[in-house]
């Protein structure tokens, strides 16, 4: 924790050097071995419980470091006005391992780590309420709880959009509803509760902001030695040159609304590196460039409102009226809010009441002129400021938020912390806000106290009541009717020639007898309420109109006249209501583009098979008008419902012409809605109409009150009380008595002694069953006394801190975390035993799969194996049978070429002879001579033999048988291979 609104940049916070680095380690491991002999983590440990131990072991806590202290589920955090390295990454990955509430040292963490897992276990909303004084460290507890469940919900992701974007709307509204005062640097003006929307599997679906009681007497004046909210100096020092221009931008002391105690510049604050961190953190949340633009220009408007300077008429001493003297900032002005500069003087400078048949101008004097500018400054602020906060929970809602299934939500209240500022300065403002830590302390001793004691009662348990300081009488002081302080201030700002002195007069006359209700001994326009915190002293000056707070229905129609769409949305009746019915209207016109779309192509098809299905004119006003001229026709009563659609809920405009078509009763001149159905809207969406809304600021502020406190009740709460070590904002001091007055006030004592005495865990016999039915013996089944009987043998359970009352089980924290830590245990072995029994089954299914795929391999590879057996087999068989044929071809090829050469030789042979015979016939046979030219070769048959008949003469047949010699020709030797081995080729 450190001083809210500081933002130090020394190396204790750039988490990148390694020496910064071994620092957190260092401090990591410091933090983790608290001492326990000489330090108690939870104070109902404390060996002995009295005031002084229990100051004594916080002191001795906080000098070493260690902020935050248990009370059982309770965290108190003591703000050091120091920044320690304990929230970074390292511990939020400790603590979000860590299901159990004890387990580590005390943190912030814990809390957030607790709420989050318990909101998912017992399947029920959660709320966080922090609660302390002004400078104790609420918004920054805040910004770390949020910070920390983002974490959680994100799973190991970056985190979604909505997450992003709530982190980044914090910086906003510090920016715009946060300021330096006396006891803080960073002091939230005004309380928020924060809702995180959930689904069922923990992860963030939406988000919403609510706000109470911004405090606008800040805008036009401010206490010695406190600042105006942060934005406008946010502004002037970080902007750049061609900004400064176009807003019109002086420097800080040149505005009356910021020069009046020439406290510009607080130490720990940077303002440029604040200006572009907002700039960024609007830019995350969805503010576009033109929409900043708007914001800072209305804030440029704002502050020269109040450099306008009212002079009476020089030389005129009876003349009262008012003029201004500066009438050069009013073009200026006018620009920025995009009016005319002339009604813009005259809404300032003149009262217009509108009687019956007249209108009667007349012009103000100077404090009624001042009045009305500051009036008119304070609702610009103040419209601004809710716009902001309105366009954030639109980016917040993401667009499943409507149609998801059923979830819950983690609330975070951080609402303005008690407040004595000062006798002479304590207004209406420091009265709502401590009302509403009244509120907050009464339902804090209800839960710790008042109903924890009335169920011991009523469950029979044997107990000893605790006292307690019980301030539900305070808080009926400021509520009760009819006669309640809250009721008085309001009846007597309703009447219109009261002023603070009667209605201090009233409270006197029917508050006087109350206990709680002081009289000065002084006579003195003041009273005094006893606080739980103690007395505080209010002066009424003033209170009448804070709580009327109304603008001059001149300025607010000069105003709703503006051409900029963006001042008529800040000034509406209700800006929450235009918006929704600006959605009412976009629907509309979406649902009648679609109905035209949809009767267009309807009338092609019907013009396609010759019939025609719809009327094919449209209506005359649906040219002239627009998009949206069905519903203004429809509202004027020219339209029948049957041009509506379908699927369009007639029953909306219904009641919309209804409410417009009724006569008018009596109106008060000076409340003009800017929508004729404003009213009937409001009850479409869910709102409560105008008649019942509340009008002025206490009634506004106690129904937002009353609703917050039932938000809260339907929830299950946690506590954080922050306590502020001391009032000079010294880092790291420890000042016993303002700590000790704070833990008096608190309860603090009181709420030890009950959370050691009492039984902090109450459990229906049937929900026990069912949360530990893994420990009992008969498991679901088992009854109450199976329940008694194992509680009563366990070794570990003292029978003296559990009692057993008519429907529950009364336990102490000790007693629930054995019983939680043995469930845990049995069921990791449990886990673990199914964790075995499934890595066997993915074993054996892998080993079955590995199996399966080995046959497979083997089937495959036999396959192969015999396929190419037989492929060989087939080929061999092929080459053999390839050899064999060419064998027997060659065979017979052989057998022809022999035969053919007998044939031929026989024929050779034949011829040879009948030439021999031709020659013998002739005598002409030639001898054979030794060495004779001429040779007769004898051919002989192949055969190698002749008879003596192949040499018979014989005679031809014909002379033509005659054969010359030319013609025989003997066929060389070898002739015959190389034929045969032509065939073989």
């Amino acid at each position: 924790m450190k001083e809210k609104g500081s933002r130090p940049q020394g190396p204790n916070i750039t988490f990148v050097s390694t020496e910064t680095s071994s620092t957190i380690d260092s401090f990591l491991a410091k933090f983790l071995t608290q001492p326990q002999d000489r330090e108690y983590a939870d104070l109902c440990m404390l060996p002995e419980l009295t005031e002084q131990t229990l100051l004594d072991n916080l002191r001795d806590r906080f000098n070493s470091g260690h902020i935050y202290t248990y009370i059982g589920p309770i965290l108190v955090a003591v703000n050091p006005f120091n920044f320690f390295p304990i929230y970074n990454p390292k511990y939020a990955r400790l603590y979000s391992q860590s299901r159990r509430l004890g387990a580590l040292p005390p943190h912030i963490f814990a809390i957030a780590d607790i709420t989050y897992h318990n909101m998912l276990r017992i399947k029920e909303s959660q709320c966080v309420v922090i609660s302390g004084e002004s400078g104790s460290g609420k918004t920054e507890s805040t910004n770390f709880l949020l910070h920390h469940l983002t974490t959680l919900s994100q799973k190991g992701s970056d985190g979604s959009s909505v997450e992003q974007t709530l982190l980044s709307a914090g910086p906003v509204l510090e920016a715009f509803g946060n300021a330096v005062t006396v006891q803080n640097n960073n002091s939230s003006r005004f309380g928020k509760f924060i809702k995180v929307n959930y689904r069922e599997n923990g992860m963030v679906s939406g988000a919403n902001v609510e706000i109470y009681l911004l405090e606008k007497s800040r805008i036009i004046s401010q206490a010695v030695g406190e600042r105006n909210y942060h934005v406008f100096y946010y502004l002037l020092e970080g902007a750049t040159d061609e900004d400064r221009k176009k807003h019109f931008l002086l420097q800080p002391n040149d505005y009356h609304y910021l020069n009046q105690n020439n406290f510009f510049s607080c130490e720990g604050i940077n303002e440029k590196y604040e200006y572009d961190r907002l700039k960024h953190s609007m830019e995350a949340v969805g503010f576009s460039k033109d929409s900043q633009d708007k914001i800072f220009g209305m804030i440029s408007a704002v502050l020269l409102l109040g450099n306008i300077e009212f002079i009476k008429r020089p030389g005129y001493h009876s003349d009262e009226n008012a003029y201004i003297g500066n009438e050069e900032l009013i073009d200026v002005i006018a620009e920025l809010l995009n009016i005319k500069a002339q009604q813009l003087h005259q809404a300032l400078t003149m009262r217009r009441t509108v009687l019956r048949n007249d209108t009667v101008i007349t012009r103000y004097n100077v404090s009624e002129a001042v009045f009305n500018k500051n009036a008119m400054s304070k609702c610009l602020y103040n419209a601004l400021f809710h716009w902001i906060v309105l366009r954030m929970n639109q980016a917040l809602i993401k667009r499943d938020t409507a149609i998801r299934k059923k979830g819950y939500y983690i609330g975070i209240l951080d609402i303005f912390g008690f407040e004595d500022v000062g006798a002479e300065w304590n207004s209406f403002e420091q009265l709502c806000i401590n009302y509403a830590n009244e509120h907050l302390q009464a339902y804090f001793n209800q839960h710790i106290f008042q109903f924890e004691q009335e169920e011991y009662l009523k469950e029979n348990i044997t107990w000893t009541n605790i006292e307690y300081t019980d301030n539900t009488e305070c808080v009926h002081l400021f509520q009760q009717k009819p006669y309640g302080l809250l009721r008085l201030i309001d009846e007597e700002s309703n009447i219109n020639n009261a002023t603070d002195q009667s209605m201090l007069l009233k409270l006197n006359t029917y508050l006087s007898n109350n206990e709680y209700y002081e009289i000065p001994h002084k006579k003195e326009d003041a009273f005094i309420i006893a606080h739980y915190a103690g007395k505080v002293k209010y002066q009424i000056a003033g209170f009448r109109e804070k709580n009327k707070d109304l603008m001059r229905h001149d300025v607010m129609m000069v105003l709703k006249n503006s051409k900029s769409a963006f001042v008529r949305e800040l000034v509406g009746d209700d800006p929450i209501a235009i918006y929704r019915w600006n959605l009412v209207r976009n629907t509309f016109k979406a649902v009648n583009a679609f109905k035209k779309s949809i009767q267009s192509r309807r009338i092609r098809r019907a013009e396609s098979v010759d019939r025609l299905m719809v009327p094919n004119e449209p209506l005359n006003a649906s040219h002239k008008r627009g998009s949206d001229s069905h519903l203004s026709a429809f509202l004027r009563g020219e339209i029948s419902e049957a041009i509506v659609p379908d699927f369009c809920d007639t029953s909306v405009f219904k009641t919309i012409v209804t409410r417009a078509k009724k006569p008018q009763t009596k109106q008060k001149p000076e409340r003009q809605p800017t929508l004729r159905s404003l009213q009937a809207v409001k009850e479409i969406i869910g709102k409560k109409p105008l008649s019942n809304k509340p009008s002025s600021v206490s009634r506004q502020f106690e129904y937002s009150l009353s609703r917050l406190m039932k938000t809260l009740s339907s929830a299950t709460p946690y506590f954080i009380r922050c306590i502020k070590s001391n009032n000079e904002k010294i880092p790291n001091f420890f000042d016993d008595n303002i700590i000790l007055r704070q833990l008096r006030y608190t309860g603090m004592l009181e709420t030890v002694r009950i959370r050691r005495a009492g039984y902090s865990v109450r459990i229906e016999y049937e929900q026990f069953i069912n949360q530990y039915r893994i420990l009992l013996p008969n498991g679901q089944n088992s009854t109450r006394k199976d329940v008694e009987e194992y509680i009563s043998k366990h070794p570990y359970i003292d029978a003296n801190n559990v009692q057993y009352g008519r429907t529950k089980i009364f336990l102490r924290d000790a007693e629930k975390l054995l019983l939680d830590d043995h469930l845990h245990r049995i069921i990791m072995q449990h886990i673990h035993t199914l964790q075995h029994w499934f890595r066997s089954v993915l074993a054996r299914r892998k080993y079955l799969k590995l199996r399966a795929g080995i046959i497979n391999l083997q089937a495959l590879s036999r396959g192969m194996l015999v396929r190419n057996r037989i492929r060989q087999r087939m080929d061999a068989a092929l080459c053999i049978q390839t050899y064999f044929r060419r064998h027997i071809a060659q065979k017979k090829y052989r057998l022809i070429m022999d035969t053919i050469t007998r044939i031929q030789a026989i024929a050779k042979g034949r011829i040879v002879r009948e030439k021999y015979e031709l020659l013998k016939a002739a005598n002409e046979l030639p001898c054979f001579y030794q060495g004779s030219d001429v040779q007769t070769v004898l051919v002989l048959p192949s055969s190698g033999s002749f008879t003596e008949s192949e040499f018979t003469e014989t005679e031809p047949e014909d002379e033509d048988d005659e054969v010359s010699d030319e013609e025989t020709t003997q066929q060389p030797i070898g002739a015959e291979s190389e034929d045969d081995e032509d065939e073989e080729g």
